[in-house]
């Protein structure tokens, strides 16, 4: 069973920091998750209670889990100064087309009464060389379905230089939160790293500068090759 929970775990996990379950989504029940992986329940309980534990879930009674996963942050550099990657090849590893969460129509601005509405996932890898160093995970509004569309399999430049061409408008990285994770398997084999070793986090939106929101975004850095200066001087506060 130890195994089988593990296993669990990682998986749900991955969905929370991806951000396929963005935060507030109230996520399947525990028979539904028996289903989904054919494991007992008791099995998925000791999954959700550590994912609980870890922060990433909170449960209630009668109502059900939802995504939590909030961190208190210490003396970070400011959201505004968070840049891209350095120069490298991006790979699409997905693209498909995903049910919009109800997080998805509050942020993209979605009319709730055209039934339900589809969001872009897209996964890419950046390669500095032959190094794997970055999985980005986009969530993108289905007004720029078309633009999701076009993108080819791999090239050198960044989502947010993309969009910014697509749109003719600034696009920037806002909003953002950073954490340390062990992640699971399957991000670890992506980017060549091992168990033993903590990867770099982010998560936020990309907006243009009239404020609309493109995408959510999540990226995994890997923690084998960047770290994260930190700046603002007295500016530096929890928050």
């Amino acid at each position: 069973m130890a195994l089988k929970f593990k296993a669990v775990f990682a998986q749900l996990q991955l969905k929370i920091i991806s951000g396929q379950w963005p935060e507030g989504y109230k996520i399947p029940t525990e028979m539904e998750l028996c289903e989904y992986f054919e494991v007992s329940r008791v099995t998925v309980r000791r999954a959700l209670d550590g994912l609980v534990g870890q922060g990433y879930l909170t449960r209630t009674r009668g109502r059900g889990s939802y995504v939590q996963f909030k961190r208190s942050l210490l003396g970070i550099v400011p959201t505004s100064a968070l840049r891209e990657e350095p120069n490298g090849l991006y790979k699409i590893l997905e693209r498909r087309r995903l049910d919009a969460t109800h997080i998805d129509e509050e942020e993209f601005g979605l009319p709730s009464d055209q039934g339900i509405q589809m969001v872009w996932h897209v996964r890419s890898l950046h390669f500095v060389g032959s190094m794997p160093t970055v999985l980005s995970d986009y969530y993108v509004s289905p007004l720029y379905g078309s633009f999701v569309a076009d993108l080819g399999e791999s090239g050198e430049t960044p989502f947010i230089e993309l969009m910014r061409q697509a749109t003719q408008q600034e696009c920037h990285f806002s909003g953002g939160r950073i954490g340390a994770i062990v992640v699971s398997s399957e991000v670890q084999q992506l980017l060549g790293t091992t168990g033993q070793a903590a990867s770099l986090w982010c998560r936020g939106y990309c907006r243009l500068d009239d404020g609309t929101v493109v995408a959510r975004c999540s990226k995994i850095f890997n923690g084998l090759v960047y770290e994260f200066a930190i700046e603002g001087g007295d500016d530096l506060r929890l928050v």
